[in-house]
C-alpha cells in the first residue's frame, strides 16, 4: 500500500482552510475528527454522493446542509433522477443499503465523486451485514473517484489482507496543532449504576468543573453513550427524568419507538440539535450517533459507559467514538 504524507500548515483547524486541498482518490486517515472534511464534500463544486452506514448521521449532514439530497427509506428513483436533472451541483447523502438505487440513476458517472465516511465500519458491520457491505462495494467500482473517509480508519494491518483496498494510495494528514482530549478512566463491576449516579449527580446540581483561564466554568450538559436501548431507559426510569429534560437518540425502528413510549406519551426517539439550537440536560445515544454527528454544546461532559459482559455494550474509544 502507498502512503502519502499531508502534513496541514500550523493554525489550520479545517481542511478548507488549505490551499487548494481536495479529498484525495484513495483513502484519507483524516488524524483528527470535526475538521470539516464531509463539509467540504457537500460544499465543493463536485457532483458527490456522501455514504454512511449511520442514518443519524445522514439525517445531521441533511439539517445542516439543506440542499442536499437524503436517500433513505422511501425515496423513489424519479425524485433522485429529478434531482441529479436539476440541482446546479447535486450533493446526495445515502446509506450504504440504498446506495445501488443512486447508482442506478446516473447515467454518465464520470464527473462524480464518492465520499464512503467513517468507512471503517465496512469491517466493524460486516458481521451482521455482510451482504450490503459486498454489495456496497462491488458497486462502488462503478465511480472512478471514491474516497475513503475516517479519522478511525481500518488498522493496516486489515486493509493489507482486504482485496478492495490493496492497491489503493493511502493519505495520512498530519495535523500540528491537535487537541488533547482528557480521557478519566473509572472501574466499576456495575457500569450501569455507575450511570444512574451520574445522572443523579446533575439532579442535585453536583456538575462537573474545570478552571480555564483563571475562571471556574461547569458543565451543565450530560451526554451518555451507551449502546443498549433497554439500558437507556431503564436509567431513565430509575431517576425519574422528564421528557423536556432528556434527548434519547437510538436507532430508528418501531421496536425502538414502541420501547421509548412506555416511558410515557412525551417521550420520543430525538434527533442531534443543531447549531445555536438548545441541547437538554441530558442525552443518551446508542451506536447510532457514535461516529460522524455534530454535536455543538458548548459545556458539555461526554460519559461512555462500557459494560465488557456483552459484545453491543464493549466500547473502545479509540475505534468507537474518536
Amino acid at each position: 500500500m502507498r502512503k502519502i504524507e499531508i502534513v496541514v500548515p500550523k493554525g489550520t483547524k479545517y481542511v478548507s482552510e488549505i490551499k487548494d486541498f481536495e479529498l484525495p482518490n484513495g483513502i484519507l486517515n483524516k488524524g483528527i475528527p470535526n475538521c470539516g472534511a464531509t463539509t467540504l464534500a457537500l460544499t465543493d463544486r463536485h457532483k458527490t454522493i456522501v455514504c454512511s452506514p449511520r442514518n443519524n448521521l445522514l439525517v445531521n449532514k441533511h439539517e445542516q446542509y439543506g440542499k442536499t439530497l437524503l436517500v433513505v427509506g422511501g425515496v423513489t428513483e424519479s425524485e433522485i433522477e429529478q434531482y441529479v436533472r436539476c440541482a446546479e451541483t447535486p450533493k446526495i447523502l445515502v446509506s450504504y443499503d440504498s446506495f445501488q438505487k443512486v447508482a442506478g440513476c446516473i447515467d454518465d458517472k464520470s464527473d462524480w465523486r464518492v465520499v464512503v465516511d467513517e468507512f471503517q465500519y465496512l469491517l466493524s458491520d460486516s458481521g451482521f451485514k455482510s451482504e450490503v457491505e459486498h454489495r456496497f462495494m462491488a458497486y462502488l467500482k462503478q465511480f472512478e473517484y471514491v474516497t475513503f473517509l475516517s479519522a478511525t480508519p481500518i488498522l493496516d494491518k486489515y486493509i493489507g489482507q482486504i482485496s478492495d483496498f490493496m492497491n489503493i494510495p493511502y493519505y495520512q494528514m498530519k495535523w500540528q496543532d491537535v487537541e488533547k482530549i482528557k480521557v478519566i478512566r473509572v472501574r466499576t463491576p456495575r457500569p450501569i449504576d455507575a450511570a444512574v449516579e451520574i445522572v443523579r449527580s446533575y439532579q442535585q446540581g453536583a456538575f462537573p468543573r474545570m478552571e480555564i483561564d483563571g475562571t471556574t466554568v461547569y458543565s451543565k450538559e450530560c451526554v451518555i453513550f451507551l449502546n443498549s436501548v433497554n439500558n437507556i431507559l431503564n436509567i431513565i426510569k430509575q431517576t425519574g427524568l422528564k421528557h423536556d429534560e432528556v434527548n434519547i437518540i437510538v436507532g430508528n425502528s418501531a421496536d425502538n419507538d414502541s420501547q421509548i413510549k412506555k416511558l410515557g406519551a412525551d417521550f420520543t426517539n430525538g434527533r442531534i440539535p443543531l447549531k445555536e439550537e438548545k441541547h437538554k440536560m441530558f442525552t443518551f445515544c446508542t451506536s447510532t450517533a457514535f461516529a460522524g454527528c455534530d454535536f455543538y454544546s458548548t459545556n458539555a461532559t461526554s460519559f461512555v459507559i462500557s459494560d465488557s459482559k456483552r459484545v453491543n455494550t464493549a466500547i473502545d474509544i479509540a475505534t468507537d467514538l474518536v
